[in-house]
């Protein structure tokens, strides 16, 4: 399965956010967006991500230092590691555990058209061994029916 078959099943926002902006004003947004993760832009380009992890990363990297005074591009994390859609699911869930990251911009074209999360592939994956379970229990069924005959 390819990662456009998980992302045509959630078609949730990507959420953006400048990288001229602090620190302060990205949870603000994530907060009222309600989500763990912004992708930090420069006009049309992305230069980062910002996730919850980066907050608290901050916040013990700067312990005196207020999070309105962090510019967001000190605060961010500037390797955007990135899957294509015709990418593996397989692959792009071996390239999170890798990396050690819960969020993962997909990109088409040169721009992000969504955004999986590990909780997302760990859903799919989960919904694939519940259906191979099912398969295995009935074809099991079959053949005690079959010697029983």
């Amino acid at each position: 399965m390819r990662v456009q078959d998980v992302i045509k099943k959630k078609r949730r926002v990507v959420h953006t956010i400048p990288a001229q902006r602090t620190a302060e004003d990205a949870i603000v947004q994530m907060t009222v967006d309600q989500t763990s993760a912004l992708i930090v832009m420069d006009g049309r380009t992305p230069v980062g991500i910002f996730t919850e992890r980066d907050v608290l990363r901050c916040h013990v990297a700067w312990r005196h230092r207020l999070f309105r005074e962090m510019p967001l591009s000190e605060a961010m994390t500037d390797n955007l590691i990135v899957a294509q859609p015709e990418d593996l699911v397989s692959s792009a869930m071996a390239m999170m555990i890798k990396a050690d990251i819960r969020h993962l911009p997909v990109v088409e074209d040169r721009r992000i058209v969504s955004m999986l999360t590990i909780s997302d592939l760990v859903k799919h994956h989960v919904g694939e061994l519940t259906a191979e379970l099912h398969y295995l229990q009935e074809y099991i069924t079959d053949l005690q029916d079959a010697v029983q005959d």
